[in-house]
């Protein structure tokens, strides 16, 4: 299966002042030498990130696995289209059966809104998601304050969460989505995700 290919989704790290942004796109073309990307329509606010020369961190989302690499800016997006360098030897792939995936180590605390507490671990996050277990019979919708404890004193995400998927072979494996998430936290986990990602060994 071939790591690299059109119409998979791209997400693009750079530094911008203390804070760490991330832009998600779609692969467009793949070249031996380059990756043309498709940028979402907000990409002007960040055109100064994007021009030629610029460096970047760059994470890709197969079916087998997280691809992730350093890479430059070939041509911007005030060109006929918007490239980074592609080095194969430069890249790295953390495998897995879904995508995105940071292998959790994390804890997620639910509170209902009728008080009752659930402490569950998670499995799976990324920074559109979290998979967790738990005994307790969440449907889809359910609707709940969480906090999400990050190891190593990364600090606590606090935000809204809503039961998107229920799996439907183990039935005590649930995925929620971020809700009502304020902005601090937000970079936080991005952050920590970005460190995560960098820290991996090769």
């Amino acid at each position: 299966m071939e790591l690299l290919k059109p119409g998979q989704k791209l997400s693009i790290f750079f530094q911008k002042e203390d804070k760490l942004v991330e832009i998600s796109c779609i692969i467009s073309q793949v070249y031996e030498d380059r990756i043309v990307i498709e940028l979402p329509q907000y990409f002007m606010r960040y055109i100064n990130f994007l021009d030629v020369g610029c460096k970047l961190t760059v994470k890709v989302f197969s079916k087998i696995g997280t691809v992730d690499f350093n890479t430059i800016v070939i041509s911007s997006p005030l060109e006929d289209e918007f490239s980074v360098e592609l080095d194969y030897n430069a890249m790295k792939l953390t495998p897995n059966e879904e995508i995105p995936v940071v292998n959790a180590v994390e804890t997620l605390n639910i509170t209902m809104d009728d008080e009752r507490v659930f402490r569950v671990n998670t499995f799976e996050i990324s920074t559109e998601y979290i998979k967790f277990y738990s005994d307790y019979e969440f449907q889809l919708n359910d609707s709940f304050n969480c906090e999400l404890i990050l190891p190593r004193n990364y600090g606590i995400i606090k935000f809204r969460g809503t039961v998107i998927y229920v799996d439907p072979v183990y039935d005590n494996e649930f995925k929620i989505n971020y809700m009502n998430m304020t902005e601090e936290d937000r970079q936080n986990l991005l952050y920590y995700m970005y460190l995560y990602t960098n820290n991996t060994s090769e």
